[in-house]
């Protein structure tokens, strides 16, 4: 009974083996299917942000106005996160970078709710491109 328990075992091991490595020979390289592989990350340059903030009269932020954005992340999409207390995401938003020249500005309006700017200890930013 022993051996018996012992084989079962084993071909239970090996069928998981057996199947893992089918699933992985499943990947394949191209664009219509899912596949391993990697790409070459490049920037646009960012390096110094500058952010302002309007706020309406009942102390809501309505826009975040970004500048020193270089012209090389025109196109490019721009996500603005407000910060709070221990660097949590209190608000945030996304603009399309138009075209521009020698630096870029861009302002979010879309905050996704109502921030009190009370609230609002900082920002980051991240730019995406197409």
């Amino acid at each position: 009974m022993k051996t018996l328990s012992k084989t079962f075992g084993f071909v239970v091991v090996l069928a998981a083996v057996f199947a893992s490595c089918a699933a992985a020979a499943t990947l394949a390289i191209g664009s219509a299917s899912l596949a391993a592989g990697s790409v070459t990350v490049s920037s646009c340059g960012v390096s110094s942000l500058v952010a302002t903030r309007n706020v309406d009269n009942s102390g809501n932020v309505t826009q975040v106005n970004v500048t020193g954005i270089p012209t090389a992340c025109s196109g490019e999409t721009l996500s603005v996160t407000l910060t709070g207390a221990g660097n949590a995401s209190v608000g945030g938003g996304s603009t399309t970078i138009g075209s521009c020249a020698p630096t870029c500005a861009a302002t979010v309006t879309s905050l996704g709710g109502t921030t009190s700017a009370a609230n609002v200890n900082g920002y980051s930013f991240a730019v995406t491109g197409q």
